[in-house]
């Protein structure tokens, strides 16, 4: 019973300390943009990271499928226009998927990102 009594003691101890220490003064300069934890940090780039890679995987797949659709209902020159619009179609989602995977990268290393 003493030991359980004693951990939350520590328990409560610790974290008023780290509460306390969060505290800012309105004339503190990081008041106004919170700092992201460094571990926070990490985990926010390897999620954005592996969006980043199945937004591509998609737009691999939306391309594939595409392409089959205009074998299966073109043919001739109306299915490569087909497949030409397949490609650039996936070569703008990619471009959209690295655009925000850049954006996220920039917001993290602000520290502005969740």
């Amino acid at each position: 019973m003493n030991k359980k009594l004693l951990a939350t003691m520590i328990a409560a101890t610790l974290s008023y300390g780290v509460a306390s220490a969060q505290t800012t003064t309105p004339d503190d300069p990081m008041a106004a943009k919170p700092a992201v934890p460094s571990q926070e940090a990490k985990d926010a780039k390897v999620h954005s990271k592996a969006e980043y890679k199945a937004r591509k995987k998609i737009a691999d797949a939306n391309k594939d499928l595409n392409k089959a659709d205009c074998e299966t209902s073109s043919d001739g020159m109306a299915e490569h226009a087909c497949k030409k619009e397949a490609r650039a179609t996936a070569k703008q989602e990619k471009a959209a998927a690295q655009v925000i995977h850049e954006n996220e990268k920039k917001e993290i290393k602000e520290g502005t990102k969740p």
